[in-house]
């Protein structure tokens, strides 16, 4: 994982969360953020067919097809990545969604990555930006699928889950990522749930992980305010003609029904048995 993926995002968060919160059926667009890492500023990049030559931030209403196009002709000096973000939206695209801790959802998209290696890497999938307020930070997760293969879900206060090399580089995968309210699979801790499917690898399947305790405020799951955003990040080989191509279709973001609808009781018995 890259050390930029890694790292906890250190923001100070000067509003309560719990002032933000919106209904998640309340998305329909996407806030984009082009170049939010910039340490290849000649790249050529294009969102959506636009070409997006400096660092910019825009709205883009509806839920269709969401493409990031980057390209690097040989010997792009820069060094590190690029980064470009689609902020899931409920007014359009002129501002992220503000997710609600007591509010269950289920996600699904298509994902597909397409690079002339897998190396060096290509990360995309699904960035959470769960604010912290009593520690002054947001704290950054990610649902990561990456060009080499790696699959993961990690930081935001989120259990770890590892699927390893499970994603085939130029194929069109499926993930669903299931996030359950407190109360739901346990009495006060939110927990999460991700299925990831590749046609060439096959199905991995997370089973349900429960947020754990002891969290020095108290965290219970994504606080009021969580932000989800699509994402490209990109290096770069200097000596080929280097690019990478992010796809994600058929984004759907529902409000979830209980835990017993979505997992038949067994599931919830058996979530219950791996605390």
């Amino acid at each position: 994982m890259s050390n930029r993926f890694a790292i906890a995002a250190f923001v100070v968060v000067g509003v309560a969360a719990s002032a933000f919160a919106d209904d998640i059926s309340a998305s329909n667009g996407l806030f984009v953020r082009a170049r939010v890492f910039n340490d290849f500023p000649t790249s050529t990049l294009t969102i959506d067919g636009v070409s997006q030559p400096v660092p910019l931030d825009y709205a883009r209403p509806g839920m269709g097809t969401f493409h990031i196009n980057e390209q690097f002709p040989m010997g792009t000096l820069g060094s590190f990545a690029n980064k470009h973000m689609g902020y899931l939206s409920g007014d359009a695209g002129a501002s992220p969604l503000n997710l609600h801790i007591g509010q269950s959802w289920s996600l699904d998209v298509d994902v597909k990555i397409s690079a002339p290696s897998g190396a060096p890497r290509k990360e995309g999938a699904i960035q959470i930006e769960n604010p912290r307020p009593s520690l002054g930070f947001v704290d950054e997760g990610h649902i990561l699928v990456a060009s080499d293969g790696e699959v993961a879900v990690f930081g935001g206060a989120m259990p770890f889950t590892g699927f390893g090399n499970s994603y085939t580089l130029g194929q069109t995968a499926h993930l669903t990522f299931r996030y359950f309210a407190p109360g739901e699979m346990d009495p006060t801790l939110g927990a999460y749930q991700l299925i990831f499917s590749d046609p060439v690898l096959g199905v991995k399947d997370s089973g349900v992980k429960i947020w754990g305790a002891g969290e020095p405020d108290g965290i219970k799951g994504f606080n009021d305010g969580t932000h989800l955003a699509f994402v490209a990040q990109n290096q770069r080989n200097p000596v080929i003609d280097d690019s990478s191509d992010f796809i994600y279709s058929n984004i759907t973001i529902v409000p979830a029904p209980g835990a017993l609808a979505l997992l038949g009781v067994g599931g919830l018995v058996a979530a219950r048995r791996r605390r």
